[in-house]
């Protein structure tokens, strides 16, 4: 076994868990990672303030973007400032155990911080199946439960409570200083996100451990209110399944529960707080049922078809489970391969007019297809998506935004000015970027005016939520009569410009329908592994899952960064 170093963990933080996982793949953070060590000994050195580091006084704001949830309103998501996210991310891979060790203080975590080295995320993404194995092993033994969940959990959360959550709330309060890693904690994350004490930014993987951490601090308290155990009760993120061996009532649960999460200045959603009656049937088995029908090989016309008629009488029977998302996933090869894709283009794109989540899905084999077949309708496609853009545009619908503008470039699909007028007006950098990007590349019809966000090119603009757009545009000479002195007089975004640093890679990712599904697959492996261990005793032994020893070892890179 390979002992990982701390810089190597900081290097996955980076590479891996930055950008949200909600964003297209052109987005990249693989330079930051790799220059990590250098930018941020350039951070080090800037004169202090106050006899403190120069970068406690950093406050930025992320690039907020809305994405679609399934059933419910869009969700919002952020891309910190890169130099806040790297800060944050070097305090933790510097304290990871310690902070993984407080995360283990849970028995009853179905969604713990476990670091993943090879997958497509620095931390292994939760399964909401232990969930649902959870509940329905509970219902054989048990007469009811509680199912209950935190308001907004990641964008409610208390920043302070970080500390609490790690060294308790009594101890934080009379400990504030900042050689705490809680308070330091605390700290980088209220200067990513311009001061706040609320919230943390949903899409980073330092967000998910975060959160974690302070759910797990809940967890602990909830045991001892109620005498349970992880045999007893689960949480999966935020979404609580809570039993008790003495069989306590339901009040009794939703009660401590509550005053659980008012400990953490937390608030429970009371409309999904409910007494469950293990008599309810399950839904277990639905996925099996789409595998089912999943059509193999090259199929026809016909096969698709009927694909799409059986997932929709799936979809009829479970109105509130995302059955279609799950079930066009399974048949991702089946759309690339097909031979009757003439139909399937508007089968695909009437599917994402009934359910937005799959967006990203549709952009990914639409990609695919082209790159293997070369037989997407393209005509048919622009003409969608002139109509569809300034609809979202209207609803500042960004997340689709964003993947279909990521489409058009790769399709080399020309937008018109219509479309292309209807998004100036949005304030979001990643919008303004790719636009930017397609206008340069003449994919753009006539004139738009980018006046309005080539005014975040300024040393301010590199630390609001502009700053991708700031950065990349100038960087990439995207708007004329502009010039990278801002960037270079900048003490912080200087240090990445003298590197190289790009956020921005048109051509990565959706390369082959073949490593598309290699990597498919060995996700799915990494969720068996996992299921497999929770569903021996409901309960996870992270460090079986870490290449690392018990303690960190903390040896220098042996390349010159």
């Amino acid at each position: 076994m390979t002992a990982k170093t701390k810089t190597d963990r900081w290097r996955r933080m980076l590479s891996h868990g930055y950008f949200a996982p909600e964003l297209p793949p052109c987005f990249v953070s693989d330079d930051i990672a790799r220059f990590r060590k250098s930018i941020f000994d350039g951070i080090a050195s800037l004169p202090q303030i106050n006899q403190r580091p120069n970068f406690h006084r950093y406050i930025t704001e992320p690039s907020w973007f809305y994405f679609p949830r399934f059933g419910r309103e869009d969700r919002r998501h952020g891309v910190p400032n890169p130099i806040a996210y790297l800060l944050l991310a070097k305090t933790i891979a510097d304290n990871y155990v310690q902070l993984r060790r407080a995360a283990r203080r849970s028995d009853l975590s179905a969604s713990p911080p476990i670091f993943d080295w090879s997958g497509p995320r620095a931390l292994v993404r939760p399964n909401v199946d232990l969930r649902d194995d959870f509940r329905m092993n509970l219902s054989s033994r048990r007469e009811e439960y509680v199912a209950a969940d935190i308001r907004a959990f990641f964008h409610s959360i208390y920043t302070h409570s970080i500390p609490w959550a790690i060294h308790g709330k009594a101890w934080s309060k009379t400990n504030r200083g900042i050689q705490h890693v809680g308070n330091l904690l605390d700290l980088l994350c209220r200067n990513l996100q311009d001061g706040q004490t609320i919230g943390l930014p949903v899409g980073p993987d330092a967000s998910r451990l975060l959160a974690e951490l302070v759910a797990s601090a809940m967890d602990e308290q909830l045991r001892q209110k109620l005498n349970t155990s992880g045999r007893d009760s689960s949480r999966y993120i935020d979404d609580y399944t809570i039993s008790t061996a003495d069989g306590q009532t339901g009040e009794t649960m939703i009660a401590a529960l509550r005053q659980v999460a008012a400990h953490f200045e937390l608030e429970l959603n009371s409309g999904k707080s409910t007494l469950v009656s293990t008599s309810t049937r399950h839904t277990t088995g639905w996925k099996q049922a789409v595998r089912t029908v999943v059509p193999r090989g090259n199929p026809d016309t016909a096969s698709m078809q009927l694909f799409f008629y059986e997932v929709g009488r799936l979809c009829t029977e479970h109105t509130d489970i995302n059955v279609e998302k799950f079930a066009f996933a399974n048949a991702r090869s089946s759309f690339v391969r097909t031979d009757g894709w003439s139909s399937v283009q508007g089968m695909l794109i009437n599917a994402y007019r009934r359910n937005s989540t799959l967006v990203s899905f549709l952009v990914e084999v639409f990609i695919l297809r082209q790159v293997q077949h070369s037989d997407v309708d393209l005509a048919d496609l622009k003409e969608f998506l002139d109509h569809r853009i300034p609809v979202l545009a209207q609803a500042n619908r960004s997340g689709e935004i964003i993947w279909f503008l990521f489409l058009a470039m790769r399709l080399d699909i020309v937008i018109s000015n219509k479309a292309a007028s209807s998004l100036v007006q949005i304030d979001n950098a990643m919008v303004a970027l790719l636009l930017a990007v397609a206008n340069s590349r003449r994919q753009v019809s006539g004139h738009v005016d980018l006046s309005g966000w080539n005014a975040s090119l300024t040393p301010d603009g590199l630390r609001g939520q502009m700053w991708l757009y700031a950065y990349e545009a100038a960087r990439l000479g995207l708007a004329p009569g502009f010039t990278t002195a801002f960037i270079e007089q900048d003490p912080y975004f200087s240090l990445l410009l003298a590197r190289g640093v790009s956020f921005f890679n048109l051509n990565n990712g959706f390369t082959s329908i073949n490593a598309t599904l290699r990597s498919r697959r060995e996700d799915n492996v990494r969720t068996s592994r996992l299921r497999a261990d929770f569903l021996d005793d409901f309960d996870f032994d992270t460090e079986d899952y870490d290449d690392d020893d018990f303690e960190d070892f903390d040896f220098e890179d042996s390349l010159d960064y």
